[in-house]
């Protein structure tokens, strides 16, 4: 699945982000906002500070721990609108 369809933005592509920024979106936490390079989709993968903060202490572990990490973040679909506004307001100070 590389689109979704938004009910405010209708049509678009993806990104995922953690759960705790999915839900920051809707209540407004400052969780932080960080984001990968890289990318095969509409938006790169974003995260809180408390998941890259875990992702520091396994960031050069290979194999089963990077996958716990990325299993343990609850990663969520949003489309590319939603992730833009997400990273305003948790990156960018909306």
């Amino acid at each position: 699945m590389r689109d979704v369809d938004c009910g405010r933005h209708g049509r678009q592509g993806i990104g995922l982000v953690c759960t705790h920024v999915a839900h920051a979106i809707d209540n407004r936490q400052d969780v932080g906002f960080f984001w990968s390079d890289n990318t095969d989709t509409a938006r790169p993968d974003a995260w809180c500070r408390a998941c890259e903060q875990s992702l520091r202490s396994v960031r050069d572990a290979q194999g089963p721990e990077g996958e716990t990490w990325f299993r343990a973040a609850d990663f969520k679909i949003l489309c590319a609108g939603c992730w833009d506004e997400a990273k305003r307001r948790l990156y960018g100070g909306d």
